[in-house]
């Protein structure tokens, strides 16, 4: 998360940090120890840090209890990448002055930086109870609780950070995300309003902003805002075609318009639609591609040229990315293109052939257990349930990471995996895998690239979302306004995963009832 500018970093006078009391304090050269942090503050300033470390290493010489001392040796082997012996340093010079603030607040930021959350949390709580005032105090403490996965006290700590300095957008910023992680998105909402109207330069702000209206359905003012992402400073996905304008919603009859991939692989499976409407707008389509989708896509409507990132890009008039395509084509949460129909197409010979090996026997269920990341993964044990429905299969979907669970299985069924799927996974990746998922009755699967495969061929999916979602699946607790073959699954903070599945479990049952009456008609 973002932080305000004024982090305190600067050195501290020699005789500004004195013990109280001098019990620990031997003899010392005062004029020499004067002279090594003199020397040591002015050799800091000028950016000689080895030279700086030297100077403060003989002031400990000359005083080993002086606490001002291993307070400035502390922050100049931090700032030398010296973590380890700063840590050390920083922590002798507490025991000396335990309840001196800017001490308490560059041990508990440097606990923060080396991962050490439960030992900084007790650092900077006293910080901040023995100085609430103290520059930036809150703000660290609301990082340090957001981290520890306790966005209510981090929502607390925010709100005294901003009671001090109420114009910092970085706090308002903050505070909206602890916000969000309690599910309050409204309430986020107006403090990432107050954010960008802090700091409208800055690009994190509007997309924080951009995804919490859209999530809430406010499209035409959330895509806007979203589309500032790309000028944020890390944002790895931007790219720049010279010579070729982005795209601003123009008209395109007779223009080339090169739409290129931004983050993962389901969000190309899920945004790749937009190329249907592009075609529809009298364009020639051009769709830079994650070089493992490229044969899947080639079943999409609306590509006119794919080209593998990494190869030479042809001319175009125009250039945009991916998920800009929602906002720029005017999209409304009940005008979503490929919801109702599916645009993902299969060779119908990959088909049959996968049809023979499956058979059509019982219930039968792909499952995906993890994604790319922790919070949308479920442990393939949560699955249980599912195998104690009568009549299902269980069909494995997961793709390289996660496999590994398998091992550990105790379903009452076994669950089948196509080891010999995807072997062309240069370019070919999903495409086995959409051809299993054409000869199934359902997917359950987490929030992942697969989930979206299922969605885009129109196959009845179960997702199992997190208590959080991914702003993507906006509010609705069941229906998802970009498939509606999908039926959406939410855990909710008590009963976790357990409790998502057994829901699922049940929702296959009634699948089951009806798929067996369906077959006994066909059978009639």
């Amino acid at each position: 998360m973002a932080g305000p500018a004024g982090i305190a970093k600067s050195l501290v006078h020699p005789y500004s940090m004195m013990p109280q009391t001098g019990g620990e304090r031997g003899p010392m050269n005062e004029d020499g120890f004067r002279q090594e942090m003199s020397a040591g503050q002015a050799a800091h300033a000028a950016g000689d840090l080895h030279r700086a470390i030297t100077h403060f290493v003989e002031a400990v010489r000359l005083s080993p209890a002086h606490p001002v001392a291993l307070f400035n040796l502390g922050i100049t082997l931090e700032d030398a990448g010296q973590t380890g012996a700063a840590l050390s340093v920083q922590e002798e010079a507490r025991r000396l002055r335990p309840d001196h603030p800017p001490g308490l607040f560059r041990l508990g930021s440097l606990l923060m930086k080396l991962g050490q959350l439960d030992r900084a949390f007790p650092v900077l709580t006293h910080l901040l109870a023995t100085k609430p005032d103290f520059p930036d105090a809150a703000f660290r403490c609301g990082n340090l609780l957001m981290a520890l996965n306790r966005p209510a006290a981090a929502e607390q700590a925010y709100r005294i950070a901003l009671t001090l300095e109420p114009e910092q957008g970085g706090i308002a910023n903050n505070l909206a995300g602890s916000l969000r992680r309690q599910g309050r998105v409204s309430d986020a909402t107006t403090w990432y309003r107050r954010a960008v109207r802090c700091e409208p330069g800055t690009p994190e702000y509007h997309k924080n902003l951009g995804v919490c209206l859209i999530q809430q359905g406010q499209w035409q003012e959330g895509w806007p805002h979203y589309d500032r992402r790309c000028h944020q400073a890390m944002w790895r996905w931007r790219r720049d075609v010279p010579g070729v304008p982005r795209w601003d919603g123009s008209s395109l009859i007779g223009k080339r318009i090169l739409v290129h991939f931004e983050q993962g692989l389901g969000d190309t499976l899920q945004f790749i639609r937009y190329m249907a409407v592009l075609k529809e707008m009298g364009a020639w389509t051009l769709f830079e591609c994650q070089p493992t989708l490229r044969d899947i896509l080639r079943g999409v409507a609306g590509i006119d040229e794919l080209i593998c990132h990494g190869d030479p890009l042809p001319d175009a008039d125009v250039h945009v990315p991916l998920m800009s395509l929602p906002g720029l084509c005017c999209s409304t949460p009940g005008t979503v293109p490929g919801a109702s129909m599916p645009y993902l197409h299969l060779p119908r010979d990959r088909v049959a052939a996968w049809a023979s090996r499956i058979g059509n026997d019982g219930i039968r269920v792909g499952i995906n257990w993890q994604a790319a990341g922790a919070d949308r993964s479920i442990p393939l044990s949560a699955f249980t349930p599912l195998a104690s429905v009568p009549g299902v299969r269980l069909f494995s979907l997961q793709k390289d990471v996660g496999l590994e669970q398998l091992s550990a299985w105790t379903g009452h069924v076994p669950i089948t995996c196509f080891e010999d799927s995807e072997r062309q996974r240069t370019y070919g990746s999903f495409v086995d895998s959409a051809a299993i998922i054409a000869n199934l009755d359902l997917v359950v699967s987490c929030d992942s690239a697969m989930l979206h495969v299922a969605g885009a061929m129109g196959k009845p999916t179960f997702l199992a979302l997190p208590f959080i979602g991914d702003w993507r699946w906006m509010n609705d607790p069941v229906r998802t306004v970009w498939y509606d073959c999908v039926r959406m699954f939410r855990a909710d903070p008590q009963g976790g995963w357990v409790a998502v599945m057994n829901h699922i479990a049940q929702a296959i049952v009634d699948v089951s009832t009806q798929k067996i009456r369906f077959d006994h008609r066909q059978n009639s």
